[in-house]
């Protein structure tokens, strides 16, 4: 079993609600917690604070791509489910300007670094710190430089479920100037299927960040046109597929639904309606995936990529002073496709 855990006043705790799940990278067992609602079940893991699945009432398959072993959130699937950070995206260069100081960090993607690099968040193991029936927290700690990054930094992952809800809040807090984004990387496949053939994505956005060859954002926003504007609604599971931002404010909002992923020809087809106090969407369905090609679409919720290289872009710099930064999604289950009414 984990180290102890403060559990929840009033909360009752059942044994079967957390089980082992295989290890970690680094050899530590991985634990799964189940937490339940009238209309939810979510199971979450300790490694990554991965999403692993989320079975709603009446649907028989999970609507999140998850594996049945913490093993198998490896290769090609290191970020499936995770919470990504401490920086999600790509910084370009694998540099940054923090508080002044130039830093430069181990690239994992080209010549970038993408989600905090290869010692990043979604392949560690987090502490439970407080369990209730619906209700989790993960904490882990990172020393100052631990992962390439600056300061002694405490991060929380807060897992609730209501009727048909699942909250996430991202906590994050550092004792220095540091930068701090992170996102949740779950893929949803709403059929259950092999890909996302039938999906419709709708995302609120007029703006969208243009991106290079590598993928990182190059210019500021540019106008929603063709493909990429998501206002109405697109098709997924079509090459040349989707790793865009789509920008959603230029600070942070209180939070609001920003996006919609249904099955419109599915009748009674379950669907998805996102909210998020972030200020960006980066919308990733899988095209690029070796073995499975749009298996599922990851709608993260975030700020704008490579911001530290952007003076336009909103800034992700922590300092002490700013105290905790919470960074809140909130999923939102229907039983039918249509999400928006």
């Amino acid at each position: 079993m984990p180290r102890a855990w403060r559990r929840a006043t009033g909360s009752k705790v059942e044994q079967s609600q957390i089980a082992e799940f295989g290890f970690a990278p680094c050899g530590a067992q991985v634990h799964r917690v189940v937490l339940r609602s009238a209309q939810l079940e979510v199971g979450i893991l300790t490694l990554g604070a991965i999403l692993n699945s989320v079975h709603l009432a009446g649907v028989s398959h999970s609507l999140v791509v998850g594996f049945d072993r913490a093993e198998g959130y490896g290769g090609n699937n290191i970020y499936c489910g995770a919470v990504v950070g401490p920086v999600a995206g790509r910084l370009r260069g694998a540099e940054a300007m923090i508080a002044g100081q130039l830093w430069r960090f181990l690239p994992n993607d080209g010549g970038q670094v993408l989600h905090g690099g290869t010692l990043g968040m979604h392949q560690r193991l987090w502490q439970i710190a407080d369990l209730g029936a619906a209700h989790v927290t993960l904490t882990l700690e990172l020393a100052h430089c631990e992962g390439g990054f600056p300061g002694k930094r405490k991060f929380e992952a807060r897992y609730c479920v209501t009727e048909n809800k699942l909250m996430l809040d991202l906590v994050s807090r550092t004792d220095r100037p540091t930068l701090a984004n992170l996102a949740p990387h779950a893929y949803w496949n709403l059929s259950g299927g092999k890909t996302l053939a039938g999906h419709r994505l709708r995302v609120a956005a007029d703006h969208v960040l243009p991106v290079g060859p590598e993928l990182y954002p190059i210019a500021g926003p540019e106008p929603v046109t063709g493909r990429l504007d998501l206002r109405q609604g697109q098709r997924l599971g079509q090459p040349p597929g989707y790793d865009q931002c789509f920008c959603l404010s230029q600070t942070r909002q209180p939070i609001r639904p920003v996006a919609c992923l249904d099955l419109p020809e599915g009748q009674g087809a379950p669907g998805l309606e996102l909210s998020t106090t972030e200020t960006g969407l980066q919308v990733h369905d899988g095209a690029s995936h070796a073995a499975h090609p749009f298996f599922g679409v990851a709608l993260e919720s975030q700020s704008w990529p490579d911001a530290p290289n952007h003076a336009g872009y909103p800034s992700i710099l922590l300092d002490a002073g700013d105290g905790a930064l919470t960074q809140s999604t909130c999923w939102k289950l229907n039983s039918t496709s249509d999400t928006g009414k």
